[in-house]
């Protein structure tokens, strides 16, 4: 069963999505349960007693209202990023019509993965090889041309593994921290390392986070003019990419303050140098890891060395295991996972 504040409706109007996220927040948090898509454990408590802290004025772990801002990465921590990251579900069908028109792009580690088919190492090029796979398809191509499609394609495509469009498939438990957020003051924003140009198209659909709160990687761009109009023209490079240390960076220069909720996933050790940015600041704050250790309802995967997970213990970030956490992955809690 598919969440009713995530449909084609609410996808095509921001105003209206966040109208129903806004209206249904009220109901959700007047439960005696806010989470009900996590199981009785200590990280759900940890979630719930860090917002009840932080929103009561007297306790230690208070937070102002202007510094409560969480910051969540997007692939592996919002949505799935297997068998394939989200960025590269509207590309996937023109990469081999830019390898056609430019052989010589065979020999980028990602491209050449993705043509065999090599999963493994598809995976292992991280989120450079998204953002290089993201860069050879829209080399040449305008960013109107890019992101009208964006949203058509994503829901008119099926992830397999949960029989529902890409645009639907959402972590259900890390929904409801989004709501539980945004219900009690927090301002939500979306710091990835897939493309800018194409998270923000999905942000405010699949998250209710609006694109301006979207950090991300940036595809070379540069201003050019077709039929006496000024447009911006990708050309085929990577920009900037958001991931690593480099997300801290990105993150200072969207906002004044350090975030007090970051929220990341283990498998390609990305998220960690915010993770601890966070962990730093002055005064509270809550990081969450999420595990992917379920084979059977989403993934099972890890990083060689564990080197997320390490860093979790290390440093005192709550790590959220698929498998034993959540009661449902993708859809609601009172429907059976798919």
């Amino acid at each position: 069963m598919i969440p009713t504040h995530v449909n084609r409706r609410t996808r095509h109007s921001p105003v209206l999505a966040t109208a129903v996220l806004l209206a249904l927040m009220p109901r959700a948090f007047a439960q005696t349960d806010p989470l009900p898509s996590w199981n009785e454990t200590p990280v759900k408590q940890a979630i719930v007693d860090f917002v009840r802290e932080a929103t009561t004025e007297g306790q230690p772990g208070f937070v102002p209202t202007d510094e409560r801002v969480a910051v969540f990465d997007m692939d592996g921590t919002l949505v799935p990023e297997r068998p394939v990251p989200l960025a590269l579900v509207p590309v996937l069908d023109d990469i081999q019509q830019a390898v056609e028109a430019k052989p010589m792009l065979r020999d980028r580690p990602a491209v050449a993965a993705l043509l065999k088919g090599d999963v493994a190492t598809l995976h292992a090029a991280g989120e450079q090889g998204i953002v290089d796979l993201v860069a050879v398809t829209t080399d040449g191509r305008t960013t109107e041309e890019i992101v009208q499609n964006v949203r058509p394609l994503i829901e008119g495509k099926t992830a397999e593994r949960f029989g529902v469009p890409y645009s639907q498939a959402v972590y259900q438990p890390m929904r409801e921290v989004l709501a539980l957020l945004e219900a009690n003051g927090f301002t939500n924003w979306i710091c990835s390392g897939s493309p800018l140009l194409i998270t923000r198209e999905v942000s405010q659909g699949m998250f209710g986070i609006p694109p301006e709160r979207v950090m991300g990687s940036h595809v070379g761009t540069r201003l050019d003019e077709r039929d006496g109009r000024t447009v911006l023209l990708f050309d085929g490079t990577i920009g900037r990419l958001n991931d690593g240390e480099f997300k801290p960076v990105t993150i200072s220069l969207a906002m004044p303050t350090r975030p007090v909720f970051v929220a990341g996933n283990e498998g390609g050790r990305g998220d960690i140098a915010m993770m601890r940015w966070s962990k730093d600041r002055d005064g509270a704050s809550f990081q969450l890891l999420v595990n992917h250790d379920d084979a059977a309802r989403e993934f099972e995967y890890a990083e060689p060395d564990e080197y997320s997970l390490n860093a979790a213990q290390r440093y005192g970030f709550h790590v959220a295991s698929i498998k034993h956490d959540w009661k449902t992955v993708v859809g609601t809690v009172e429907g059976e996972q798919k």
